[in-house]
Order: C-alpha cells, then structure tokens, then sequence
C-alpha cells in the first residue's frame, strides 16, 4: 500500500513539474514544440526512477537532453535553450522538492541536462565548421584548378617531323602532375617535361606552379639539360618544404638533327620505343628536392623515323586493385598502338588504364613524342 502511495505521490509530482514548466516557457515566449514537450517528459520519468536505476537513469536523462539539444540548437540560441530548458525545468521541480535528498538530486538532474546541452551545442559547432571548411577548401580547390589549367600548355608546337600529344588526369579535382612542350625557336630546341610531385590536391598543385616556373626559368643561358635540372634541384631542395619530393624527366630535343637529350630525375616510367621494342630511359640523377649536392647527367638519343617517346606518371603504372596495371602492360599498349598518331597513342593509353582501374587513386599524367619524318643523312 505504501509503495503504492509512493507511486502515485511521484507521478503526482512528475505532472505538477511538467505542467508547471509548460506555464513557465509559455511565458518566456519559447513554447515546446510536441516533439521537445515529450524529450522533457521523458527526463522527468527518468529523473524519478534513479532511485532504483541510478546509472540507467542518468543516461536516459543525458540522451534525452542530448537529443533535445540537438534538435533546438541549430534553430535557437543556446542561451534561450537553457533558460528554458534546464533553469525553467529545475524551477519548477523545485517547487515539489521537500527534502535534503530530494534537492541534492535535483541539483544533479540540473548538472547532467548542461552537460548534455553544452555536448550538443559542442558537436553542433564542430558539424559547422567542418562544414564551413569543406565550403572554403571546394573553393580554394577550383581556384587551384582553374590556376593549374593556366600552367598547362595552351598550344602544342607544330613542327615539321614530330607529333606531341600530353594528357593530365587529376585523381581529385587538381593534381601534382605537370607536362609541358615548349619550343625554343631561337635556339632550335624543344624543351620536354613531365613532372610528379608527392601526393595530390592543393599542396602538390601549388608546387607544381614552382616546378613549371622555376625549371622554365632556368633554361636562359644554361648550356645543358642537366644544368636546368641541377639548378632546379637547388631551388627546390632549399625552398620547399623536404617531405614534398619532385621526380622529373626533361629533354631538350633539337628538331634539325633529331637528337634528344634526356635528364632523368627519379622519374618511371620514361622509354623509348622503336621497331616494336621498348628502351626504359634511366635514372640519371635524384629525386628532386632531396639534396642540395645531387649531381645530374644526361643521355643522349638519336631518333629515327616510327619512334616513340613516352614519359608517364605512377598513377598509370600503380592504377588497379588487387594488381597494379604496370610497366610491361603500358609498353604494350604503346608498342601496339605505335603507327598511330601521337594523339591517339596518348588517347589509348588513358581508355586503357581506365578500363583497368575505373577509379584512380593517383593522378594521370603523360607526355608522347611521336617521329614522323626522316633524319638528315649523317656526314
């Protein structure tokens, strides 16, 4: 009977509390709506059962709470949320108090419903900011994307006896690959580039702006390949930061001669084909931006008529999933395709490895040249 009494006497004060909160965020102007009228009722149920299930009681409390906090907090002020909330709710059970007990547990029913809220306005603000900096970086993305457009090569030369044909697929929406064809007309060279900076998106496409800039400004007064490739090393191993690394293959080709002279920086794949076969071009110094004291050296190529060249990035040979699409499958594709126009080499080259790995992890670069005259008789 007296636990009966208890009942009745605590559902009693449950309904004094709730009506009277009710009364009291009417008159803040900040009525509840039905689905934070029913949150607060359930905090109240809960509140008045943590003399059985003190643990499961202040969870109910906390997740009641929470999910009001995040259900009024993008919508209201988190100073009206808990005026009304919290210090209307506790006031009103107040009333009801009667014992030293009665209020101590209050005051922690008081504690848990700010620790809920100041947990959801929490999450609220870091949901706001994330969301805010994924705005800001898509921005400061197709800014990137539009700069690194722009370093790309508006036109490729026409010259009498060579095709080139140059492909970028960035993995995101820019990349840290770059090529380029230039032709230096006073000097009777075409200078030939790819480069692949560690990683991809805006870090990697900014450098690429200092690879392009600073290796194409070096090639006034030097009387090698090897020197554009030295005195771009220096610049980059001393002004970049040193987990940022660069590997580049450049050339200098002479079109009067055909004669091609090739600096290799860390850089694969990078070969020649001809008659059906394929040459790797080596290694002829570092990575650049590793040291400053790295030395570089040059090998020298003479053209023939159906050869090709062919520079690539890692993100062709490293595409795939349970197994990378490679440097044997690349030359096929090339070697296969060789009477081809250099275009449509480079169009091959990119269908195929696409096929192959539909969804690259790692940008897509590459660089053809693609012989279609005779060379001048030696001698």
């Amino acid at each position: 009977m007296r636990h009966l009494n208890d009942l009745e006497s605590s559902l009693y004060r449950r309904r004094l509390a709730y009506k009277a909160w009710l009364g009291n965020a009417t008159k803040m102007g900040q009525p509840p709506s039905e689905q934070a009228a029913q949150l607060v009722w359930e905090m109240l149920v809960a509140n008045e059962e943590s003399s059985t299930s003190s643990k499961q009681s202040r969870d109910d409390v906390y997740e009641a709470a929470y999910e009001l906090g995040k259900m009024l907090l993008p919508t209201m002020e988190a100073a009206q949320v808990f005026a009304v909330y919290r210090d209307a709710l506790t006031s009103a059970m107040a009333d009801s108090a009667a014992t030293p007990d009665e209020f101590r547990r209050l005051l922690r029913f008081s504690n848990l419903i700010s620790t809920a809220l100041s947990d959801a306005y929490t999450d609220e603000l870091k949901k706001a900011s994330r969301h805010e900096r994924v705005e800001g970086l898509s921005q400061e993305l197709k800014l990137a994307k539009r700069i690194q457009r722009h370093l790309l090569p508006k036109v490729i030369p026409e010259i009498p006896g060579f095709e080139f044909a140059g492909r970028l697929l960035p993995a995101e929406e820019i990349g840290g690959d770059y090529w380029s064809v230039k032709h230096k007309e006073e000097d009777g060279i075409v200078t030939l580039k790819l480069a692949d900076i560690t990683g991809h998106g805006v870090a990697a496409a900014t450098l690429v702006a200092a690879v392009k800039f600073i290796s194409g400004g070096y090639y006034e007064g030097a009387t090698s390949a090897a020197e554009v490739m030295q005195k771009t090393n220096r610049v980059l191993t001393l002004e970049t930061p040193h987990d940022i690394l660069v590997t580049m293959v450049y050339g200098w080709l002479r079109p009067s001669t055909y004669e091609l002279t090739l600096v290799n920086a860390g850089h694969s794949p990078a070969f020649t084909c001809g008659n059906g076969q394929c040459r790797d071009i080596p290694q002829t110094g570092p990575l650049l931006g590793l040291t400053e004291a790295a030395t570089y050296t040059e090998k020298n190529y003479k053209l023939r008529k159906g050869d090709v060249v062919f520079f690539g990035s890692d993100g062709i040979t490293e595409a795939g999933v349970t197994e990378p699409f490679g440097v044997e499958r690349l030359k096929q594709v090339v070697t296969g395709n060789a009477e081809l126009p250099a275009d449509e080499i480079a169009d091959k080259v990119v269908e195929a490895v696409t096929a192959f790995a539909p969804q690259p992890h790692d940008d897509i670069s590459l660089l053809v040249v693609k012989v279609t005259g005779e060379p001048p008789e030696s001698g």
